[in-house]
């Protein structure tokens, strides 16, 4: 019996060294470009300086919780996609903790927001939620696509989307993100790790590692850049003139039908992670240079376009940490710059 138990246990011991290696290191609660490119977090207190800001009280109100006995009168309307979801720490919150705006987020799940203002506009939500602008937020990577899907002719009604809002409140299930066994994680793991520690200015998972020349992450000398590698495989269509135009029309378009509604549009870029630290790459032979916001900034525009890419670029020259080491998205002090120049804008305005 005891022979039959050390066969087994050797036999075994391959799937139990991945497991608990998986166990122990892989990280459930950190950054995407960690945990969807299954990377190992080997600087486990980094956004330790970010803990005031994760505290943070809520300041906007979700569309979720509006119905037909509460409030129907906001400052702004936001809609977007994860960089409109970061809660306390996000650019929305910031700005709706300034006195006297009001801020109504869309939070109910969907793929498109551009699809989701011409069904907004297109039906009667905006006779029933008054709204004095709207901030429409897209990542650089996949607008494009976002554009060429959308439907214009779409329409729902505030009584659908109520439907639509309840809906997703019971369907609404707690993520558990803890490690099941037996999952493909156990191998993904050490798998990618292994690869990354023998070769690593390269992409094996969804993330790409590579060497930059200044040291622009709170993660002691290290000069390294994480990002998502559909951020570089975006670059070919975003490049294109011609996609530029059509999406400048698309946001034209938007911008004189809110205008007949009384509300101001407001086009917030959120600039992939892989373009506002392009000029650091140590290496750039493999990696092609994004020009989406140079064709956006020549554009004519009858919306308020806010120059994101300016913003946190100079703000990169200055401090540290303006997106997260281990993520796509900008960090709180990101967060902040943006909302900054969102209140300029509003204050202005009104």
């Amino acid at each position: 019996m005891r022979k039959f138990l050390f066969k087994t246990l050797f036999f075994l011991s391959p799937v139990i060294f991945l497991f608990t290696f998986t166990w122990l290191f892989y990280s459930t609660d950190k950054g995407d470009l960690l945990r969807t490119g299954y990377i190992m977090d080997i600087f486990p207190h980094y956004r330790d300086i970010f803990k005031k800001e994760f505290e943070r009280g809520v300041f906007y109100t979700n569309i979720s919780d509006v119905n037909v006995k509460t409030k129907k009168q906001f400052t702004v309307l936001t809609i977007g996609d994860s960089f409109s979801e970061q809660g306390c720490y996000g650019y929305k919150n910031y700005v709706g903790e300034n006195h006297g705006i009001d801020l109504l987020h869309f939070d109910l799940k969907n793929e498109n927001q551009v699809q989701v203002l011409f069904s907004l506009l297109n039906g009667d939500f905006f006779n029933t939620i008054h709204v004095k602008y709207v901030i429409l937020q897209f990542v650089e990577r996949n607008i494009v696509d976002r554009v060429y899907e959308a439907d214009t002719a779409q329409s729902i009604t505030y009584d659908e989307l109520c439907k639509w809002s309840e809906k997703e409140k019971n369907n609404l299930k707690k993520k558990d993100s803890s490690y099941k066994f037996p999952s493909d994680r156990m191998i993904k793991f050490p798998y990618y790790n292994l690869r990354y520690l023998i070769k690593k200015d390269t992409c094996y998972s969804v993330t790409y590692r590579t060497k930059i020349n200044k040291d622009l992450f709170s993660v002691g000398s290290k000069k390294e850049l994480l990002f998502y590698g559909d951020d570089l495989s975006a670059v070919e269509q975003n490049n294109k003139l011609e996609n530029a135009k059509k999406l400048n029309g698309i946001f034209n378009d938007l911008s004189v039908k809110l205008k007949n509604n009384g509300i101001r549009l407001i086009v917030l870029p959120a600039p992939d992670k892989y373009d506002i630290y392009y000029e650091y790459i140590a290496n750039k032979t493999r990696f092609p240079q994004p020009l989406f916001f140079e064709h956006m900034d020549s554009m004519p525009k009858k919306y308020i376009y806010v120059d994101s890419k300016q913003i946190l670029s100079d703000a990169v020259r200055k401090k540290k940490d303006i997106y997260f080491y281990d993520d796509t998205h900008w960090s709180p002090w990101g967060s902040q710059l943006i909302a900054k120049e969102l209140m300029k804008i509003i204050t202005k305005n009104e």
